[in-house]
């Protein structure tokens, strides 16, 4: 083997070692810039307000477990509520960035630069003001639908047994 063939190989080897090692700093500056889109779309989306109001719920339910058995804290435990929920609050931020990687490992970084578009025209603006009632009224009619389906099948399931000669 000749000098310059070594010399070429021990470059080339250089420069996949080099690409290599430096992959990892580039992707994970990727991954942050994708998380970084995953939790704008949360947060433009409306979906970081399903969170709101999650950390005193948390708080009281804690704080009526207490009061069952000691109602006279109660006003201590207020108190208390007031100190601890500066320190869950940011646990809420937390889930938000935990719930930016679920989105970020199931779309692209151009879906989700798509998604956020979306979110920021008046389309996907009226989306997120009306989502709330249009899932209520969605889940009214389904309980509705529901209820009616169940009372259809106990119906018609009476029917075909009578016919069968059982009455039911």
């Amino acid at each position: 083997m000749t000098f310059r063939i070594a010399l070429r190989r021990i470059g080339a080897a250089a420069g996949l070692a080099l690409a290599v090692s430096a992959a990892p700093a580039w992707a994970d500056e990727t991954q942050e810039a994708k998380l970084k889109t995953a939790r704008e779309v949360i947060d433009v989306s409306g979906a970081a307000e399903t969170f709101d109001g999650i950390i005193p719920i948390f708080l009281d339910e804690a704080k009526r477990t207490f009061v069952r058995t000691r109602p006279e804290l109660s006003k201590d435990f207020d108190e208390v509520i007031k100190t601890l929920q500066p320190e869950f609050e940011a646990r809420r931020e937390q889930l938000l960035n935990d719930v930016a990687t679920v989105y970020a490992e199931r779309f692209s970084d151009q879906e989700l630069t798509d998604i956020k578009t979306f979110y920021t025209t008046p389309s996907g603006k009226k989306l997120v003001q009306i989502l709330p009632a249009v899932l209520q009224a969605s889940y009214e009619k389904t309980n509705a639908w529901s209820r009616q389906m169940s009372q259809d099948v106990v119906s018609r399931m009476r029917q075909e047994m009578k016919k069968r000669g059982h009455d039911i």
